[in-house]
Parts: C-alpha cells; structure tokens; sequence
C-alpha cells in the first residue's frame, strides 16, 4: 500500500513538473539578466533586410550555472517593418531559429523559433529607448495576466571576419505559441476580427494601457502589434499586444504617430479604443487605481534605467492617473473619443 501511494505521488510530481515546464520556457523563468553572445557574418546579415530575409548561420554562447560559456549554433534572420530598414536603425531586431536537439539542457530548450528586440543604434541613449520599451511589457503583466513574458539579455555580437564587436541591450520575447500555451488557449491568426467580437473585459483593459502608455501604433483587425488567443472553452478571443516602440513611454527619435490621427508627437495620447458605457469605463478606471501603486513601484525599482528617465516614466503614468481621475476628462478622452467604426 506504502508503495502505491508513494508511486502515485511520485507521478503527480512528475505530471506537475511537465506541465510547470510546458506553460513556463525555462528561459522565462529566471528574471536576471542572461549574457549571451551572437557570432556571425555582420555585412550578410545587414544587407539582407528586404521583404522576405534569409536565415543566416550564426553560433550562440551563453555564460551558464558554472560560469563557463556554452555554445551551440543558430541561425538569424532580419525582421521587423521600420527597424529592419538600415536607413531608420543601424542594428535590426531578429529572430533565432534553434536545433531542438542542440538546446536540450539549456534555458532555451524546447523553443524553435524566437523574437530577439536588440537597440535601433550603438548608442548609449538608445539603450534607454531598449529599456523603456522592456518595462512596457512588464507593466502590461501587472495590468494583465493575459501577457507575453520578456527576459532581458546583455548581447555581445562578433563579426566572424573582423572580428568586431557590439555590445547593447536587448530582450527576448516568448514565442506566441508558447505564450498561448500557457495561458490555455491557441492563437487565432483570423484578420478582421472586430474588437467588440473580443473579449470585452480584456480588449477595453488593453485599449485602456495603450493609451496609458502613449500607444496607437496596433490593431486588432490587422492584427498589426496584436496577438489574439482564442481560450481552451472557445470563448471571445483575447488580444495581447506587444511592440510597443512607437509608444509616448519610449519616446524613441523615429517614433511618429500615424498621419490621420489628430496628434503630432507620440507623447500625446488618442485613445484607440471602442465605445464603452460611462460605468464600464469607470470599472476599469477603478482597476487601474488598484494597480497604480504596484506599477509606480515597478518603475522606481527598474534600476537598468537611469533615473532621470525612470523619473519621466512616472511622470508620464502620473499624468495618465490624473486624467482617469477626473470625470470630465473620462468623459471627454474616452466617451466622446472612443472609435465606433
């Protein structure tokens, strides 16, 4: 009997254990800062930026539990849209494409593909920019459980024939199907899906961040900057955003608002969002005030950015709290600017 029982504990640990790492890549896990470093052809890579890049040989090293460095090859590729053009950023970001049997063992085990955020320039400015736009998506976790999850890198890249080096910041980003996983659901990649066929809680809570943040650079139908997850029981998709450059919280040089907004500057914010009533909106009003001393405290202990621009940062959430908080304003952003197309 003893060993029965112990047996079926045992098995329940290990079911435990599969699906803990089956929601959780271990490369998510750990929060510290991983020091990685990319070896490839520098000029093959960069110049191969048109619509449809190439993946590219590359070889990673990583500096592991007993502070060695691991290696195992990769392949790299351009992507993006405005990064990816070296006329607007001199480092593209990229994906990662790994051997499942070379990772096995390592934080990056079980991950095929992966987004790899790295700076617009080699400048130490834009290592700010980097950083700024990495706790967008940690905010975003604390608004939402319905999140992508983003571990932070130090990345030393070498030219594999000048042997040149660049060394900046960036992030990588948890692959979509992993995110959908995890959350129990599967990504439904269906266009023209119209917000208010969404999960209503969801994308005005999402819609509500955006404009915290300065962000109107996303939409649900294009699905540009949007991921939507369709849940385990079939209910309304979930839209998770990411991408968030373009937002008034990075203020990143390039950054512009879209034409046909009423906006000059990113810093201004235009609420995206659909129609709510006044008590739906004061709902998630209440929501964000629950959350604004949560956010705030993420922000000051974000040491990785230098305290003037952690001390913008607030100052811009501050202002975002100060116009939930006044009636007129609710009315005026949210109510009267709301879209109904």
């Amino acid at each position: 009997m003893f060993r029965r029982a112990t047996l079926t504990i045992l098995l329940a640990i290990m079911c435990l254990t599969t699906y803990s790492q089956e929601v959780e890549p271990l490369l998510f896990a750990d929060t510290s800062i991983l020091d990685i470093e990319l070896h490839y052809n520098f000029d093959e890579l960069k110049r191969d930026y048109d619509n449809d890049p190439n993946y590219h040989s590359a070889e990673l090293r990583y500096k592991n539990n007993w502070g060695g460095m691991a290696r195992f090859d990769v392949e790299i590729k351009t992507r993006g849209i405005f990064r990816r053009n070296p006329n607007n950023c001199s480092q593209p970001p990229l994906w990662l494409r790994f051997n499942s049997k070379d990772v096995r063992n390592t934080p990056f085990e079980r991950i095929n593909k992966m987004k790899l955020v790295l700076q617009c320039y080699d400048r130490s400015s834009y290592d700010q920019l980097l950083l700024k736009e990495f706790l967008a998506y940690k905010i975003y976790s604390i608004v939402s459980p319905n999140n992508y999850k983003v571990r932070i890198a130090r990345v030393t890249q070498i030219d594999r024939i000048t042997n040149n080096k660049i060394v900046m910041y960036g992030f990588f980003i948890e692959p979509a199907d992993m995110m959908a996983s995890r959350l129990k659901g599967r990504l439904d990649d269906r266009k023209n899906i119209h917000p208010n066929a969404c999960n209503k809680s969801e994308t005005t809570r999402m819609a509500i961040f955006q404009y915290m943040i300065g962000h109107t650079d996303w939409s649900i139908k294009a699905l540009h900057n949007i991921t939507l997850i369709e849940p385990a029981d079939a209910a309304p998709p979930i839209p998770v955003p990411f991408d968030f450059d373009f937002s008034g919280i990075v203020d990143a040089p390039y950054a512009l608002p879209a034409e046909h907004l009423p906006i000059k500057s990113v810093r201004e914010r235009y609420f995206n969002g659909y129609c709510r009533s006044l008590e739906e909106f004061k709902v998630e009003v209440d929501y964000f005030n629950s959350k604004k001393e949560e956010i705030i405290d993420c922000i000051k202990s974000f040491y990785l950015i230098d305290a003037k621009n952690r001390s913008r940062v607030i100052d811009y959430v501050n202002e975002f709290y100060d116009i939930i908080n006044d009636d007129k304003m609710v009315k005026k952003e949210f109510i009267e600017g709301c879209r109904t197309d």
